[in-house]
């Protein structure tokens, strides 16, 4: 039987779980602030969660994270705070679970979790859904914006993720043949689907993604693994073998320039570079000053300034990241 705490505290939802269950299941403490008032069932849904890496050191989702967050988020999961607010995106995903639950047909497979030990680590997985037709597919519940982008340019998470799973699957003896997201659109509208020749015309798109060679899967996870070990050795604040995340991974957008025409609020044209800019105003024969404004747009890191909770804990955010 799982034993559970609840406390509450002004502004503040504190869970605690037994200490047998976390050191099974890894799960740690949340501490979930709710500073716009949110209703107490939304905070009782957020504490109720009922994800599992299960009996893993590793769980996919870890996996293919970037090595440094997942460090901190282990060395400081007592400390880490997170608002409601910024939870609600996550909650409203976890409706796919029933979603998946409605849609399985006869000998479909659903959420089941899969192991595997990989250098030592056992690894973890749960994949959506297994068809019949060996179709592995998993629901997204995401914005128009990020699907568009995902067909267009691919979504290098979602391509890990497939794969990895794809690999566990083959190493449980479960065979599959095709990997898809099936994205469900939080955000479709009607109307831009009626007035806009690219925007996606349904508000379920499904993506396929890219199959690797088997050992491209294995290697990719090998080396993760191995990542992830190293930073897992690493004593507490000695974190000089942990990699910082990669631009990419940072959701890094650099600077930029804009060419403001006075009386025009959106920019005539936005450069990457002070050389780009003169040949512009060359070409168009402009000058700055006189009829038109070059306004400096600096780059910032997205991911660690909006949605990193361990941020605080970086030395790369609180001295080397761009100024927040």
């Amino acid at each position: 039987m799982v034993v559970t705490e609840l406390v509450l505290i002004p502004m503040t939802f504190l869970f605690k779980m037994d200490k047998i269950e976390k050191k099974e299941y890894g799960l740690p403490p949340r501490k979930i602030t709710n500073k716009n008032n949110l209703p107490r069932a939304i905070m009782n849904a957020l504490h109720n969660d009922p994800y599992t890496k299960g009996n893993s050191d590793i769980s996919t989702t870890q996996l293919i994270k970037p090595v440094r967050i997942v460090k901190y988020e282990k060395e400081y999961k007592y400390n880490i705070t997170e608002d409601a607010s910024d939870l609600i995106f996550s909650l409203v995903g976890q409706s796919v679970h029933h979603i998946i639950e409605r849609a399985v047909a006869d000998n479909d497979i659903a959420e089941r979790r899969l192991y595997c030990e990989i250098n030592g680590w056992s690894l973890s997985g749960q994949f959506d859904l297994l068809t019949t037709k060996k179709e592995l597919i998993d629901f997204k519940v995401t914005s128009a914006w990020s699907t568009l982008d995902a067909l267009k340019n691919g979504k290098s998470e979602w391509e890990q993720q497939l794969n990895v799973l794809d690999y566990l699957a083959y190493k449980n003896q479960y065979d599959v043949d095709t990997l898809s997201i099936m994205a469900i659109l939080r955000d479709w509208s009607k109307l831009k689907a009626l007035t806009s020749t690219d925007y996606p015309k349904q508000q379920v798109v499904m993506i396929p993604i890219k199959r690797w060679t088997r050992k491209e899967q294995q290697n990719f996870i090998e080396k993760r693994i191995k990542l992830h070990q190293l930073a897992d050795s690493a004593k507490a604040n000695n974190y000089e073998h942990i990699p910082v995340c990669t631009p990419k991974e940072r959701w890094r957008k650099e600077d930029k320039y804009a060419i403001m025409k006075n009386g025009r609020k959106t920019a005539l044209r936005v450069l990457d570079n002070k050389n780009q800019v003169k040949q512009y105003l060359k070409d168009k024969k402009l000058i700055e000053g006189k009829g038109c404004t070059v306004v400096f747009r600096a780059g910032e890191d997205t991911r660690c300034k909006y949605y990193c909770n361990v941020n605080k804990f970086c030395n790369y955010y609180k001295e080397e990241s761009v100024e927040f």
